[in-house]
């Protein structure tokens, strides 16, 4: 397994044509589960899926197309058409990248449209050959009625958060079943149906059973997917693959201590008194063959892991692909298109006013994610009541002027040596600046000023420098967001109370 933890060079150096992409959601779980649980979920099954198999394992898409379950503090989804457009921009960079094969294992409860999507890809568009599998539909197919349906938050889901995440479970368990048909969700929403946000049966949930339904559904899935891929032209199932992974220090993506987020309860979000919602923004593209295709994706999610807790706000996961062409001469590179993107923004800032929250602030690492601005801006003026500010205005390089450290430079080695040594091959660095305008990024792109893919001096990176521009940056952050906000208070009253 190849991940985005390695390098570029290491994509480029492979074989490997075949790309998984795990589907998380954030939604209503009830009062015991964590309301990012499919995340969670996604992220590990997707991560002991892959490993050991000629694939390259992408970050988790955070979120579904759970509309119906908007209106829940915490929740966040995309329309339809949103879904749609991440599935095929992801698609096609994969295919540019050489990839002729894309696994999507899909933990949400309301994807409804990814079938579809993955239906035209395959006999429409022909972009890529591209399986779909829900891997909880085997456990839920397969349960002893006396369990109950499981529309989210009953015995299945529980039983296997139990099994996996047993300190995020609380208690009591208490059982719900709206006596109609599931399908009144799709007419009425979730929150009409049942207000503590689940429907099912928890109290019937152990960790035994847990296990048992994660075990048949790691087994069903790779059953699945071999024989899937097997019906293509030239079809052959997943090879394996001896490269060392490396993965998250605790085996998942960190979350945050003092404050709540994804990883929390939506009783515990409901009771923070926080108005403040933190979104965070990075990238998965080239980073020089010294380090790793997640290095923005990494700086975006433990600089706003400190922001949320110093501000005490709630933390979104992270978007970990935005636009990243100039990047996309390198293989591994991500992107999605900035229409895309905006998308994805105004999304989720609908989703966080209708679960009551007032305030957004994204965090955004990656200079390129330049669509921000402009989405910002405008939902400003189109929902007063909602109030937006992004950090890209003290992180992001906008000028015109020749600047010597941009990207892979010694900043961006000092964090991974910081954060992921592991994932840093100081005997791949190489020293360079083209000394230029960053405009060559709207022209040749990074390929064409430098073939290696380095803005800076990546030898002088150290350990200490990336814990301190770590604490800085966050700092820095966090003062922004709060000065804006109360600047914004003082000025606009009826804005950002």
């Amino acid at each position: 397994m190849l991940n985005i933890f390695n390098t570029t060079v290491e994509l480029s150096e492979s074989p490997i044509d075949t790309a998984v992409l795990p589907l998380g959601s954030v939604e209503p779980k009830g009062p015991h589960l964590p309301i990012g649980l499919d995340f969670m979920l996604a992220e590990q099954f997707a991560y002991e899926f892959s490993k050991g198999k000629a694939v390259y394992l992408l970050p988790v898409w955070p979120l579904s197309a759970a509309v119906e379950a908007r209106g829940f503090r915490g929740v966040a989804a995309l329309v339809q058409q949103t879904m749609w457009d991440v599935l095929g921009d992801l698609a096609s960079a994969l295919a540019r990248q050489g990839f002729k094969r894309l696994v999507i294992l899909d933990f949400a409860n309301y994807n409804w449209i990814v079938k579809q999507r993955v239906r035209e890809l395959n006999l429409d568009t022909k972009t890529i050959q591209a399986v779909w599998v829900n891997p909880k539909q085997f456990a839920k197919e397969t349960a002893d009625k006396p369990l109950g349906a499981d529309y989210g938050g009953g015995a299945i889901e529980t039983s296997v958060a139990m099994a996996l995440f047993s300190s995020r479970v609380r208690r009591p368990f208490m059982d719900f079943e709206a006596g109609v048909p599931r399908e009144y969700v799709d007419y009425k929403g979730l929150k009409t149906l049942s207000g503590q946000g689940h429907w099912g049966k928890p109290s019937k949930a152990t960790p035994e059973l847990g296990g048992q339904f994660y075990k048949l559904m790691m087994d069903k899935t790779r059953e699945y997917v071999d024989w899937a891929l097997g019906l293509f032209p030239g079809g052959r199932p997943i090879e394996e693959h001896d490269a060392e992974d490396i993965w998250w220090p605790d085996g998942a993506t960190p979350g945050v201590d003092s404050s709540v987020d994804w990883r929390s309860t939506m009783g515990e979000i409901t009771h923070s008194p926080t108005d403040l919602a933190i979104l965070p923004t990075g990238a998965i593209e080239q980073h020089s063959a010294a380090m790793p295709l997640g290095t923005d994706h990494f700086q975006a999610v433990e600089i706003s892991r400190r922001v949320a807790a110093e501000l005490k706000a709630y933390l979104l996961p992270a978007i970990p692909v935005v636009t990243s062409w100039c990047h996309m001469a390198f293989r591994g590179t991500l992107t999605l298109r900035a229409m895309t993107v905006r998308r994805v923004i105004e999304d989720i800032a609908t989703s966080v006013y209708a679960s009551g929250l007032r305030k957004l602030a994204i965090v955004n690492v990656h200079g390129g994610n330049w669509v921000i601005k402009p989405t910002v801006v405008e939902m400003n003026q189109a929902r007063p009541e909602l109030a937006v500010v992004s950090t890209g205005d003290i992180f992001a390089y906008r000028g015109q002027a020749a600047v010597e450290h941009l990207h892979a430079d010694e900043g961006e080695g000092s964090f991974i040596k910081a954060f992921h040594p592991k994932a840093f091959k100081a005997e791949k660095a190489v020293d360079f600046s083209p000394n230029c305008t960053a405009s060559v990024f709207d022209t040749v792109g990074t390929g064409g000023v430098s073939p290696e893919g380095v803005w800076g001096y990546p030898s002088k990176a150290t350990a200490e420098a990336g814990q301190k521009n770590a604490a800085d940056h966050a700092r820095d952050a966090a003062a922004y967001i709060k000065k804006t906000f109360a600047d914004l208070q003082s000025r606009y009253p009826t804005r950002a109370k």
